[in-house]
């Protein structure tokens, strides 16, 4: 089978899965633009340090969205998540780099080091002391321990055990779900198989994409006008209405403006 043989494979899945499911992906194509223009928005104003990393990890979350977007479209749902995986630790991270000055501390000093690395490694001057140096850092707050600090212990046992254990499995080596992407060895596909898969990764990223705005909100809201904050608001209790209750990642053990308290557990 050549390649253009495997591309049609995922076309098919990609022109169904938009015709069966229209409405979240109409959704899901109208929050992407949105939150690409309300990052091009926001980096017109002049952003302090912490805003300026804040800013990038929104942007770097959109995009993994789009990607993730255009895989779950085609039946890949493994590498999908991937992403997704990827877009619910970044915005935790961005909680925890918001709300504890030491944890950005912390974090800035990794940046640093890791900065130093690649031009040191390629002098070959980069040592064993340094690398233990970057990787205490890194021990020192990691995720699980973040999300502890963020969230009680009743929603952080949900999110660890249920969602994120979920995206946990699609990374790592694993045979789970392996085969239900697409085109599988047997040459049919998700879409035929099993739709349902596919609709509900569209609703995990409906879900990640609110999350993504609500955290814009909390970390750029000094930044915003009021005419800009209140058409993220209606967008997001948009979206809301059209996905099944969930926890929000607003860390519950923080103040913040705001939060998604009709979102029932």
């Amino acid at each position: 089978m050549d390649f253009d043989k495997i591309r049609e494979k995922y076309e098919h899945v990609y022109i169904q899965s938009g015709r069966l499911f229209a409405e979240e992906c109409k959704l899901l194509e109208d929050t992407i633009s949105f939150s690409f223009a309300s990052y091009e928005n926001l980096v017109k104003n002049k952003l302090d340090e912490r805003s300026q990393h804040l800013a990038a990890f929104f942007y770097r979350n959109t995009i993994y969205l789009s990607a993730a977007y255009q895989m779950v479209r085609s039946g890949m749902m493994d590498p999908a998540g991937n992403n997704m995986r990827t877009i619910f630790e970044t915005i935790v991270w961005q909680y925890a780099y918001l709300t504890d000055d030491d944890v950005y501390k912390n974090f800035k000093e990794m940046e640093d080091l890791d900065s130093d690395k690649l031009k040191l490694i390629a002098q070959k001057k980069w040592s064993n002391t340094s690398e233990k140096k970057l990787e205490n850092l890194r021990r020192k707050y990691n995720f699980q321990k973040m999300m502890k600090s963020l969230y009680s212990k009743e929603v952080y046992e949900k999110f660890f055990f249920n969602q994120y254990w979920v995206l946990c499995q699609k990374s790592h080596s694993s045979i789970f779900s392996l085969n239900f992407n697409t085109p599988n060895l047997e040459g049919t596909t998700t879409m035929e198989k099993r739709p349902q898969e596919i609709k509900d990764n569209l609703t995990a990223l409906l879900y990640l994409s609110t999350e993504n705005l609500l955290c814009f909100l909390n970390c750029f809201s000094n930044y915003l006008s009021q005419t800009h904050i209140d058409p993220v608001l209606t967008f997001t209790n948009q979206i809301n209405s059209k996905i099944p209750p969930a926890l929000s990642l607003a860390p519950d053990q923080k103040e913040l403006k705001f939060t998604l308290q009709f979102r029932e557990i």
